[in-house]
């Protein structure tokens, strides 16, 4: 097999696993914010929906790992700044959240920006090595 099928194929899978993964959270968003009555129904709800989210972080670590070397070391420099940027959005929110200047912030808030910051970073990482 070639390395150029490998990484299309874990692109394929990446691709499909991050289908699964927001479609997973879309209907377990959906059926948790009817508060289903059943505790075993919303644990189960749960586990798939992270399930999904693992599969997604399995097939991102198998395609990372097809890429060449310039290329994991943007996507290592683009995760680390997306670690620190939204670390220190968690810490400045708790504190502001504590000093009473900031009311509640979802989860999915943070997990946008994340996610928002990390491919930014992809972005802005790639155009500086160049």
């Amino acid at each position: 097999m070639t390395k150029v099928s490998s990484h299309l194929r874990a692109f394929g899978w990446l691709a499909a696993t991050f289908v699964v993964w927001v479609i997973a959270m879309s209907v377990a968003r959906r059926f948790l914010d009817h508060d289903p009555p059943a505790a075993p129904l919303r644990a189960a709800i749960v586990a798939v929906a992270i399930g999904a989210f693992l599969a997604f972080a399995v097939a991102m670590v198998r395609f990372i790992g097809t890429l060449d070397e310039f290329s994991r070391r943007v996507q290592l420099t683009a995760v680390a700044i997306a670690f620190v940027v939204t670390a220190v959005a968690i810490l400045a929110a708790d504190l502001l959240q504590s000093a009473g200047f900031l009311g509640y912030v979802p989860l999915d808030a943070i997990w946008m920006l994340m996610l928002v910051v990390w491919w930014l970073s992809m972005i802005a990482v790639s155009r500086y090595y160049r």
